[in-house]
C-alpha cells in the first residue's frame, strides 16, 4: 500500500541520517543518560524521538517496532563509544565513532565542512574589510558561492541526493528537508548569490559559521596546548551564549525582512530579495528548530 511505501521511505531517511554529523545531536546525547539493561535498544529510541523532534515531523518512532534489530546493526556507533564521544571532551581519535571501516570517511566530511566554515569566515573578514572596494567585491561573490556549497553539503549529507531529477522526486526530497535550517539557509544562500549584496543577510551564516568551527576544533584539537589555553574559554563561552546566538539570528532574518519591505518605496527596492526572504521566513516560523526562536522575537519575549 502507499502508506507503507511512505513508511519505508522515512525509515530509509531515519537509518542514512548522519547522527555523528549533527552538532545537535552529540549536544543531546550528552545529557541523556540511558540505561544499562539493553542500551542499544534505548539509544535507537532516543535517537528517533529525537529525530521526529528536530529534523522530520512526521516520522513515526512507532514504525522502527518491526525493523529495530536492523537498525540496532545499522547504528552510527555501539553504544559505549556513543556515549565515550559524549563525554565532556574527547580527543581528537575520539571522532572514530562510526562502525567499523567508516571513521576516516566521517572525519573527513567534517573536517570538509569545517574547512569550509574557516573560508567562509576569511572571506567574510575581506568583504567586511573598507580598505580595497575591488576586493570586497570579488570577496562577496566567493563567499556567496561557499555559503550555498557549504549548505548543499550539508543537505547531501544529512538527507542525501533526491530519488531522481523528476518532479514527483524534486517535491517528495523537498518534503523532507523543507523544515530543517540546512534548507533555509540554503535557500538564504542562493538568495544572497543571485542579488546584490546585502551585509545583514550574512549575520546568521556567520554566526553559525563561527560555532560549527568552533565545535570542529573542540572534537579534535582538545588535547593541543593552544587551544587549552585560549580555544577552550572562548569555546565555552560560546556554548554559554548558544542560545542568545539562535535569538540574534532569528532577529537579524525577521529584520532583514521587514527592511526589505520597507525599501519596496524606494529606488533601492529589491523585490525579488525581499520575496525570498519572506518566503524564507514563514518557512522558518514553523520549522521544527527554528520556531521557537522567532516566536519569542515575535512576541517580544
Amino acid at each position: 500500500p502507499w502508506t507503507m511505501v511512505a513508511d519505508a521511505g522515512k525509515l530509509s531517511a531515519f537509518t542514512e541520517y548522519d547522527f555523528d554529523g549533527s552538532e545537535e545531536w552529540k549536544a543531546h546525547l550528552r545529557n541523556v543518560e540511558l540505561p544499562a539493561g539493553n542500551p542499544q535498544a534505548a539509544l535507537l529510541k532516543v535517537k528517533s524521538k529525537w529525530y521526529k523532534k528536530n529534523v522530520d515531523p512526521d516520522f513515526d518512532p512507532a514504525w522502527l517496532a518491526g525493523s529495530a534489530p536492523n537498525q540496532q546493526q545499522q547504528s552510527s556507533a555501539p553504544w559505549q563509544e556513543q556515549q565515550q564521544s559524549a563525554s565532556a571532551r574527547p580527543a581528537p581519535q575520539a571522532s572514530a565513532t562510526a562502525p567499523a571501516g567508516q571513521p576516516t570517511h566521517t572525519f573527513a566530511r567534517q573536517l570538509h565542512t569545517a574547512l569550509l566554515q574557516a573560508i567562509i569566515l576569511v572571506l567574510a573578514v575581506l568583504y567586511l574589510q573598507p580598505l580595497k572596494p575591488g576586493v570586497s567585491r570579488w570577496a562577496y561573490t566567493r563567499l556567496t558561492m561557499a555559503l550555498a556549497a557549504s549548505q548543499a553539503l550539508k543537505l547531501h549529507t544529512a538527507f542525501g541526493m533526491p530519488g531522481g531529477f523528476s518532479l514527483a522526486a524534486l517535491k517528495a526530497w523537498w518534503a523532507r528537508v523543507q523544515r530543517t535550517s540546512d534548507a533555509h539557509y540554503f535557500l538564504l544562500a542562493v538568495a544572497a548569490l543571485v542579488n546584490a549584496p546585502y551585509t545583514y543577510l550574512l549575520v546568521p551564516f556567520l554566526v553559525l559559521a563561527i560555532y560549527q568551527l568552533a565545535f570542529f576544533l573542540s572534537e579534535h584539537c582538545s588535547n593541543h596546548p593552544l587551544w587549552q589555553q585560549h580555544g577552550e574559554k572562548a569555546y565555552q563561552w560560546l556554548v554559554q551564549h548558544k542560545q542568545h546566538a539562535l535569538l540574534l539570528n532569528a532577529q537579524t532574518e525577521i529584520m532583514n525582512g521587514f527592511t526589505l519591505l520597507a525599501t519596496l518605496i524606494l529606488p533601492s527596492r529589491r523585490p525579488l530579495l525581499m520575496l525570498m526572504v519572506w518566503q524564507v521566513l514563514r518557512l522558518r516560523y514553523w520549522s521544527v528548530d527554528a520556531a521557537i526562536h522567532h516566536r519569542q522575537v515575535r512576541v517580544g519575549t
